[in-house]
């Protein structure tokens, strides 16, 4: 396939980047998005969790444009990133991320209407599995405004029943 007509299967013209209410910059539909449409794939350099760990604690730039693809591999989209990595999170989602043979995409849970917010659940967590650290919650507070707001950004946690 050319890389012409990729580029025109991979980019629907479906979003905008502009400001966002919930968080700097945001991306924004263009137009109605139907429930289950594929949006956007999220972009960047394949990079080990752990020398991205080792460069956060070396002094490199904290990485805000990170998404794990499984448990070894993150995509770090401040390097070849595309309009993906501005989608915010919020507590009450339109989209929804799948990987798919290490590829993310970002899918619409519902439909979306023109100028909306594009945002998901970031579900945050440990890098390492296992990893039982104090977070200072203040890093990872929510401003989503939805009447559902858990006030984080980090993963719901169950405990056993």
């Amino acid at each position: 396939m050319s890389s012409t007509i990729h580029a025109k299967l991979e980019n629907r013209d479906f979003i905008r980047v502009g400001r966002s209410r919930i968080e700097g910059t945001g991306v924004f539909a263009k137009r109605k998005i139907p429930k289950g449409t594929r949006i956007i794939e999220y972009l960047g350099r394949r990079i080990p969790v752990g020398t991205l760990l080792t460069e956060c604690t070396e002094g490199e730039p904290f990485r805000t444009y990170s998404f794990g693809v499984n448990e070894t591999t993150m995509i770090d989209a401040t390097v070849g990133g595309n309009d993906a990595r501005f989608i915010n999170h919020s507590c009450e989602p339109n989209c929804e991320a799948y990987v798919f043979e290490d590829r993310v995409y970002i899918y619409a849970m519902r439909d979306i209407t023109r100028n909306e917010e594009l945002t998901f659940d970031y579900k945050l967590g440990p890098a390492i599995k296992g990893a039982r650290k104090k977070y200072d919650m203040t890093r990872f507070a929510c401003n989503c405004g939805s009447p559902h707001c858990r006030g984080t950004m980090l993963a719901v946690t169950r405990k056993p029943t």
